[in-house]
């Protein structure tokens, strides 16, 4: 499927959002990811192909592709997405991900850590567009007070008493005494978490500990970001 760039959007110093227009209607499930071919001269090892978590909701109908620009190690690839002009055309095909929510009448607490914000965005728009958003805790970690989508997730929880939004400054972690200090009962709670994957992988190994069953818990690493939890 071509997509075309509609909007470019600078969410932080090095994070930016790339809105990109489907030539024709494109159904997604809020969670999901698809990957997108950027042909560019001398491609590093990684290619010309990359998979991204859908950071916009379904009803607003163009695919948001939301992303980190590490200082002085951009790969080629997001060389090529940040130069792309507005009405350029890519390649969006694949798409898949079970990051998805089934039953918006459980509860559930959502960590993330950074970039991994991104299929929250799009879960959290969309069951607010559906009067769905209820019994949700975001934990979100961040390593500075430059926190991605910021002002949207501030009025969602304004404007939806079900949703409680923690956010967590570095050097503050994520771990067991504060799910347990923002969420009484977590022991009732479904699980996901978003974020690197030194990060999802110490919080899965956490919840478990603090006795959260496997089919109770949803986890969803990105690849390409290095550093450890």
């Amino acid at each position: 499927m071509q997509v075309t760039l509609v909007k470019k959007i600078n969410n932080a110093i090095d994070v930016r959002s790339f809105v990109f227009k489907p030539q024709k209607t494109f159904k997604w499930k809020a969670g999901q990811y698809i990957f997108y071919e950027i042909k560019h001269s001398n491609p590093d090892e990684r290619g010309i192909v990359r998979h991204f978590s859908i950071s916009s909701a379904p009803y607003e109908k163009n695919l948001m592709l939301t992303t980190r620009f590490s200082q002085g190690r951009v790969s080629t690839f997001k060389q090529a997405l940040d130069n792309l002009a507005i009405g350029d055309k890519v390649r969006a095909f694949s798409l898949g991900g079970e990051f998805t929510l089934e039953n918006p009448k459980e509860r559930y607490v959502f960590i993330a850590g950074g970039i991994g914000i991104t299929p929250y965005r799009s879960i959290l728009m969309d069951l607010a567009h559906k009067n769905s958003l209820k019994e949700i805790t975001l934990l979100y970690a961040n390593r500075d007070k430059e926190i991605i989508f910021r002002d949207e997730l501030d009025k969602l929880m304004q404007e939806n008493s079900g949703l409680k939004i923690s956010y967590v400054i570095e050097p503050e972690r994520i771990g067991a005494e504060l799910i347990k200090k923002e969420v009484p009962d977590f022991s009732e709670r479904n699980f996901y978490i978003s974020g690197t994957k030194s990060m999802v992988d110490a919080l899965g190994k956490i919840i478990q500990n603090m006795g959260i069953k496997n089919n109770a818990v949803k986890l969803d690493f990105f690849p390409g970001y290095s550093g450890k939890y």
